[in-house]
């Protein structure tokens, strides 16, 4: 019989935002709670077997309200296939003395398995026919994986399935130049001999593919984007292994919100156009866009830039914009508006008047020396 699995982690339910406005920020960090229920609401329409999370269900393993941590049990029971299987990462890692761990251990019920020892854990109270190699943190960082446990083992138990759960910076993935979060790579994770490995750690997906029929080692990456480097719409993956050990896996978008980081040359007002048709369209309220402007204009369109922004504010979930890089076109028309005749400003930039780049340049170091 086959089995199939929603693979999640690094929700970080309790991220607190706070480089936003008090409104964006309520948003986005109420975006990672609900995020869990969609999660279990696609796990239950793919009629999974399995719904696991590979680290950091939790930003942290202190000032997490007791509520919210029921609340999230809550949602996880809501999962109508056979067991969901909650492992800690290195943010709400487990070294047997966190409270969080301890209040969430007492308020689970049969259907939840917190991996947080290094065992094996048997499935066949679930009606699954595997078992769960679990590699999970012990402290925020570490130069050392945790998968030495599993390594050693000179037996494996008789049954269908072995499936490992890691949590930490996957090599050529995840940036880790110091090698502080429980570095491993796919060659090591693989020589072990398992079936299945589901990781977590690295907020990118990997493979990074919609489709994938020639792995057996997934990174899901986070499933509702958390800031401007994360340049995906949040993704879960729903794997499915047949009878043979085949494995394919779908990746499923399941964010609300989406970050944008944007750069634009403007030269006229149809760039402005072109970047209030991108930025309006297709549901803005859930676009968090930061935007940097460069260019030159001519100082009617500069003098309405301002009533785009307005629009921008009012419609999209979150706008900041740079625009310290884009400057006024100078004219003739503005030089002899601005310059008394025959001043020397008026007369070097009249001299300059045929080398545009030179006479803008000028004119910008004559503003900066008078203010």
């Amino acid at each position: 019989m086959p089995l199939k699995i929603l693979h999640t982690s690094d929700i970080h339910i309790g991220m607190r935002f706070n480089n936003y406005p008090d409104e964006v920020r309520g948003k986005l960090v109420e975006a990672r709670i609900s995020v869990l229920d969609r999660l279990i609401d696609i796990a239950n329409k793919e009629q999974c077997d399995l719904f696991i999370i590979a680290g950091d269900l939790f930003d942290k393993i202190s000032k997490i309200a007791k509520k919210d941590i029921v609340s999230v049990i809550k949602s996880l029971d809501q999962f109508s296939g056979e067991c969901v299987l909650v492992m800690p990462g290195n943010h709400d890692y487990d070294n047997g003395m966190t409270e969080l761990w301890d209040t969430f251990s007492k308020n689970i019920t049969g259907k939840i398995v917190l991996l947080n020892e290094n065992s094996i854990y048997n499935l066949n109270n679930y009606d699954i026919d595997g078992v769960i190699y679990p590699a999970h943190c012990d402290s925020k960082h570490s130069d050392t994986n945790n998968l030495s446990w599993i390594k050693e083992l000179e037996d494996k138990p008789d049954v269908k399935w072995h499936i490992g759960i890691a949590h930490g910076a996957l090599q050529g993935i995840s940036p880790d130049i110091d090698n502080r979060y429980f570095n491993m790579s796919e060659r090591e994770l693989v020589d072990i001999g398992l079936d299945l490995w589901c990781l977590g750690h690295t907020h990118i997906p990997y493979p990074n593919t919609s489709i994938i029929d020639s792995s057996n080692v997934f990174n899901p990456g986070t499933p509702e984007p958390d800031g401007m480097d994360c340049k995906h719409g949040g993704n879960a993956f729903i794997i499915d292994i047949d009878d043979n050990k085949d494995i394919k896996a779908t990746a499923v978008e399941t964010g609300k919100y989406r970050f944008y980081d944007l750069k634009y040359i403007v030269e006229d007002e149809r760039d402005f156009e072109k970047i209030e048709e991108e930025l309006l369209s297709n549901s803005p309220n859930r676009k968090m866009v930061r935007l940097k402007l460069t260019g030159r204009l001519n100082k009617e369109v500069y003098d309405i830039k301002g009533d785009y922004y307005k629009k921008f504010n009012s419609n999209l979930g979150y706008f900041n914009v740079d625009d310290s890089e884009l400057k006024i076109k100078i004219t003739k028309e503005i030089i002899e508006k601005e310059f008394t005749k025959d001043s020397f400003p008026h007369k070097l930039l009249n001299s300059l008047a045929d080398e545009e780049g030179a006479m803008q340049l000028a004119y910008e170091l004559i503003k900066e020396v008078k203010k």
